[in-house]
């Protein structure tokens, strides 16, 4: 294959990835609403506490408990979407219902998921390093941490063979186009959502509402759109047993 049909294959699956991510929303609703119905709780209670009046007030009540209560449900409700999103087109590749469990290679997430604990880990701690040596270490982290996302993927994908030394031998490609399928369009939509709170600083309340309505409603689309970067980008590839 040369160089420009496979820069062309790359190309389409990412549009395919785009397109997946916003026919999700139809093909299976519940999946988003995981991560919009947190989103959409949490903006009742800042309407409710009067963030949204000024940027003071926004400030001063970004802490309120009310609204940090709701701050981990939203974050777990978002990942738990992705990956549901990730899984129902694999579970629809398959042929198999949409939302089976049965296909998951446990031990390989499970593997995978401690690899991103582990790297997490020196980030509670003070290490009191210089600014370029933090700077390094989380650079450093970071890619060590790939191929564990990699794995964790592709077992919630069905890959039940490959461990964590395929990973780090052969699983760079996969990560790397991971990362291109999903993070244009989550620094794309983060911005929109950024700008949402930014616009209904002082707006009248009526013009708020609707502003967060559609703010969560984007909370479920970012939410579909990386999951299925994460199928589309694995998919492309698979980590060959060593």
């Amino acid at each position: 294959m040369s160089f420009s049909e496979r820069v062309g294959g790359e190309a389409r699956a990412f549009l395919a990835s785009l397109r997946g991510g916003v026919m999700l929303l139809k093909l299976a609703p519940i999946v988003p609403a995981l991560a919009v119905l947190p989103e959409f709780a949490q903006h009742v209670v800042e309407i409710r506490l009067g963030m949204f009046a000024s940027h003071d007030a926004f400030a001063a009540f970004g802490s309120a408990p009310a609204r940090m209560s709701l701050g981990s449900i939203k974050v777990a409700g978002l990942m738990l979407s992705i990956l549901l999103a990730a899984r129902f087109w694999a579970n629809r590749a398959e042929g198999a219902r949409l939302w089976s469990l049965a296909g998951i290679g446990w031990k390989q997430v499970l593997l995978g998921f401690l690899v991103q604990v582990l790297c997490s880990i020196p980030g509670f701690f003070d290490l009191r390093l210089p600014p370029a040596g933090e700077l390094a270490l989380s650079a450093f982290l970071f890619l060590v941490s790939l191929p564990g996302l990699v794995l964790m993927i592709g077992g919630l994908l069905g890959d039940r063979t490959s461990g964590l030394r395929d990973a780090y031998r052969n699983g760079w490609g996969q990560a790397l186009r991971m990362a291109i399928f999903t993070g244009p369009v989550f620094a794309v939509l983060q911005q929109v959502h950024h700008w949402n709170h930014v616009i209904a600083l002082g707006k009248p309340l009526a013009v708020v509402w609707g502003l967060m309505i559609w703010d969560a409603l984007l909370v479920g689309l970012i939410a579909t759109q990386v999951g299925t970067g994460l199928y589309y980008g694995y998919r492309a590839g698979r980590i060959p047993r060593a």
